[in-house]
């Protein structure tokens, strides 16, 4: 997984005066959505730290294949009415995808 720097001041402070600015919205964030997607390697190192084992097995006791064992795209999403739902992508995503499945 990617390590990020932590939040500067400045960006905590831009942050939270977003959120100050938008508190009043009111009916509008019923049009808004959050979304998220991450991707899932199946087999092999990528620097991430998450992996797919058998869990009858100790964790770190997994096998990898040589040219790779795939990968797995997920999507969540949530609105003002709480989430809208998970995803499972294939392949590469782009706009198009990207709106047709927020569209579900």
């Amino acid at each position: 997984m990617a390590r990020r720097l932590p939040l500067s001041k400045l960006h905590i402070s831009k942050r939270l005066q977003w959120a100050r600015n938008h508190m009043s919205y009111g009916d509008k964030w019923m049009a808004v959505l959050f979304s998220d997607e991450e991707k899932y390697n199946l087999d092999g190192p990528d620097g991430n730290i998450k992996y797919w084992h058998d869990l009858r097995k100790e964790p770190r006791s997994f096998f990898s294949r040589q040219s790779g064992g795939g990968s797995v795209m997920v999507w969540a999403a949530f609105n003002f009415n709480g989430q809208v739902g998970l995803a499972f992508l294939d392949g590469r995503q782009n706009s198009p995808k990207y709106i047709e499945i927020s569209a579900r």
